[in-house]
């Protein structure tokens, strides 16, 4: 394997350009990289060297990926994309310039009641989407923390494996998702009073905690339960701590409107809403409604007239090719000729390019009588073959089918550097474009190597 300094400046799969290694962990580095293909900034997390000997630890780090790409929620940096190079698993993320928490109160910072309370709503949502997903983040850390502008949080990779105890052998994160609660206290506690890690680890172990005068009974309470939450003693569910946390804000701030309501929950704008003045409405003089009602009569004699026109009209004209024609100077064509243009459905093909026509009905060349629609199929361009190395058979047949192509045949190799049953080989490679419902080989390790 390559020294750790080695890899800067090499593109991963001709695709992605390693500029600068920004941050080395327990155990990823990560470097600011860039997208050729998208032509965007990018970050890429690779597990340090002296992991890649342990296959299980690789075999997590894919499959967590692998997890990560399908999480779609605005508090959770993405994860772009995954492969391997060189037998060196990567993970393609989001590039986030923000402060983590971490760095923000080694400077010294602390939150205020009402922020944290917005924080702690801010990170019960993501908690409450992950846990829905089966996902335990298990590893909610300061470093994984990002802090927004306008009272906005965001967390990095959830469900990655991690170093415990900063011990040499890495373990799987935690399966109980109370455990994030738990993690997400330790954060609360730190953030509003400013204790150093060590401190506040020694306080919660101690059971003392050292609260400031302006940190309020209620939320004191809300930082204990989430502490007692992976005991049994605290919040049983990401939902509870929500609730709470909302309640709580409410209390100390009846009429603040929370930030980016999802669907389904309370919204302190809705209180606020009962508190808005009346507003009376003007009243309308005589002759403004009589000057409305002969206007919306004049509208209404005019629409009929255009009905009837077209209605009796007997002309008829022919209708223009559209395929391999933009939607947009379609729509122009049919109007020259007095039709319609309706966008019936959406699909990939490799053939045609994103935005324009695949087919119509009725077909180009036939006589119609004006005013017809012409329903077309629009092209969103072509697909693109995913990676799927290191995935198991099932996990890659999923990611085909949730992606628009279906699986074609399977071959069974014995290739040293995967786990049974992974994908080594795809047919057509990753990156390959295809149309919808286009079949993706696969090529499976018949049985476990060596890594």
């Amino acid at each position: 394997m390559d020294r750790l300094m080695d890899w800067k400046g090499r593109v991963l799969r001709r695709r992605y350009r390693l500029d600068e290694r920004v941050a080395v962990g327990r155990t990823v580095e990560v470097f600011r990289a860039y997208d050729i293909l998208e032509e965007r900034e990018v970050a890429v997390k690779l597990p340090l060297p002296h992991l890649l000997s342990d296959r299980d630890f690789c075999d997590s780090f894919r499959s967590a990926a692998h997890r990560a790409t399908r999480l779609h929620h605005p508090g959770i940096i993405g994860v772009l994309d995954y492969g391997i190079e060189d037998d060196r698993p990567y993970a393609v993320t989001e590039m986030v310039e923000e402060k983590t928490l971490h760095e923000l109160l080694a400077a010294g910072k602390k939150m205020k009641p009402v922020g944290a309370l917005y924080f702690t709503v801010e990170m019960g949502r993501i908690l409450v989407y992950l846990h829905e997903q089966g996902v335990t983040h298990g590893s909610l850390d300061e470093r994984h923390v990002f802090i927004y502008p306008g009272r906005r949080a965001r967390v990095s990779d959830p469900g990655f494996p991690v170093v415990l105890g900063g011990a040499a052998s890495p373990h799987p994160f935690s399966q109980d998702p109370r455990r994030d609660l738990s993690d997400l206290g330790y954060l609360l506690y730190r953030s509003l009073t400013g204790r150093s890690s060590a401190e506040a680890v020694a306080d919660i172990r101690e059971g003392k905690l050292r609260w400031g005068d302006d940190v309020p009974p209620r939320l004191r309470r809300l930082v204990q339960l989430c502490l007692d939450s992976v005991s049994g003693a605290g919040f049983p569910h990401a939902g509870d701590l929500l609730r709470e946390a909302v309640s709580t804000l409410r209390e100390e701030v009846p009429m603040a409107p929370e930030s980016r309501p999802e669907q389904g929950e309370p919204d302190a704008a809705e209180a606020a809403e009962k508190h808005l003045p009346s507003i009376a409405l003007p009243r309308l003089k005589r002759w403004q409604i009589w000057l409305g009602a002969s206007l919306l009569g004049v509208a209404a004699i005019f629409f009929f007239v255009w009905l009837l026109s077209a209605a009796i009209t007997g002309s008829k004209v022919e209708v223009p090719n559209l395929v391999g024609v933009s939607v947009e100077e379609a729509q122009k064509l049919a109007a020259e000729r007095d039709l319609g243009v309706l966008v019936v459905g959406k699909e990939h093909d490799v053939g045609v390019r994103a935005g324009y026509v695949i087919s119509q009905d009725p077909k180009g060349g036939i006589m119609v009588k004006k005013k017809t629609v012409i329903r077309v199929l629009e092209s969103l361009g072509p697909l693109t073959v995913p990676n799927l190395i290191g995935l198991t058979l099932e996990d890659a047949r999923l990611v085909l089918e949730s992606r628009g192509f279906r699986l074609g045949e399977v071959v069974y190799r014995e290739v040293e550097g995967y786990s049974e049953n992974r994908v080594v080989e795809t047919d057509p490679p990753y990156g390959s474009r295809l149309s919808s419902g286009d079949a993706v080989n696969l090529v499976v390790n018949r049985k476990g190597s060596g890594t």
